[in-house]
């Protein structure tokens, strides 16, 4: 016999606890999802665009707890297998929005869509269920969706979405090395934003695992049980929609993950020679107190291509470009510290090339193993 359209006498109540936390998370997601639409079609940055795709994608997961809670699945069961949630979806959007993070010029092609064969081939198999009748939905569901697709799903979507966070994060890692080889500065480059994105995702997808694995394996699921994964996951959408608007916002660069640097050998005569004309042009001419100094343009002052010079800060010196920098920088902080009577920390480090407290501290440290402060402190007129 086929069930009822409803269950009679059961009230809707949007009003409930569960569903209004996750109301408020899919209007919050829904917003900011407009904001960055509205902002790349004032500014073109492809970023904005993936993560407005994945803030839309949390939302669309969220509307099922949404109405469930709500009794709308109990009273209107024909809803039944319709594809609130788009599932194969996630990753893709991730490896997008840190491409296009990290490279202002990275573009979508026709091949890239193939990357969402997956998602559409569900929401098209999911919507080929709705249209059936809720007879052929019970015998289904209880047949085969349950004991066979849904585990399936499960495992494919896991393992799709985890290889594309992998190459996320692989991408991310490899742009982090790049920037200390070529800038000087790096502290409104580097993202750390994108770090604590990449980190806060793989932990949404392991907790997904472990409640998909046990609703698939192991024994089922209630609502209750599951909005545990789903309370996160609105908490999830909630901070990624004020973080990721305030803070992803795309500048000029041009790094691709996939080409890697020429590796220029150079003869040790040769190496040797270029080592010493790079000294003395950092001790006579001081291009270290240039915040925004580049890799390319320490190199259009010495007369070598950038590939070279970065052969010889590396093989010569053995720093990367900006511990190279740097350390040029501390030594006349240091000196400066040492001959000034009563010198502001903050005053002089900006005067010896560094552009942000943080990174001075940081590199301080790095390079003394003392703060600046202590350093200061321990001067004989300090």
């Amino acid at each position: 016999m086929v069930k009822l359209l409803f269950i009679e006498g059961l009230e809707l109540d949007f009003f409930n606890p569960r569903s209004l936390v996750v109301f408020i998370s899919i209007l919050q997601g829904a917003i900011f999802a407009a904001l960055l639409i509205a902002r790349y079609f004032k500014h073109r940055k492809t970023a904005d665009v993936w993560l407005a795709a994945l803030l839309i994608l949390l939302c669309a997961s969220l509307i099922t707890p949404l109405i469930g809670f709500a009794n709308v699945y109990d009273r209107n069961q024909w809803l039944t297998f319709f594809p609130f949630a788009i599932s194969y979806g996630a990753g893709v959007c991730i490896w997008f929005y840190v491409a296009g993070l990290t490279n202002s010029k990275h573009g979508f092609s026709r091949r890239d869509l193939l990357l969402f064969i997956p998602s559409a081939v569900y929401v098209a198999f999911r919507l080929i269920l709705f249209a059936k009748n809720l007879e052929f939905k019970d015998w289904f569901n209880t047949n085969f969706y349950r004991p066979l697709v849904s585990p399936f799903v499960f495992v494919t979507e896991f393992l799709w979405n985890v290889a594309f966070l992998y190459f996320s994060i692989s991408h991310y890692r490899k742009y982090r090395v790049w920037l200390d080889e070529n800038f000087s500065d790096t502290e409104k480059l580097k993202f750390d934003w994108l770090r604590n994105f990449l980190y806060i995702f793989t932990f949404v997808f392991i907790l997904g695992a472990v409640f998909d694995f046990t609703n698939s394996f192991l024994f089922k699921l209630s609502y209750i049980q599951y909005f545990y994964f789903e309370l996160v996951l609105a908490f999830t959408t909630y901070y990624l929609a004020i973080a990721g608007y305030l803070r992803s916002k795309t500048i000029e660069l041009d790094f691709s993950a996939e080409t890697e640097p020429r590796r220029t050998l150079l003869p040790a005569k040769e190496l040797e020679k270029l080592k010493i004309k790079l000294q003395n042009l950092m001790e006579t001419e001081k291009p270290y107190l240039n915040p925004q100094l580049t890799l390319t343009d320490l190199s259009r002052q010495i007369g070598v291509n950038s590939a070279v010079l970065s052969f010889v800060v590396n093989n010569g010196f053995g720093k990367n470009f900006n511990d190279f920098i740097n350390a040029f920088r501390i030594e006349a902080v240091k000196e400066k510290l040492a001959t000034a009577d009563d010198a502001g920390l903050l005053g002089v480090a900006f005067d010896c090339g560094f552009n942000s407290k943080a990174t001075f501290n940081r590199a301080f440290k790095k390079f003394t193993g003392i703060s600046p402060k202590e350093f200061q402190e321990n001067l004989p007129n300090g």
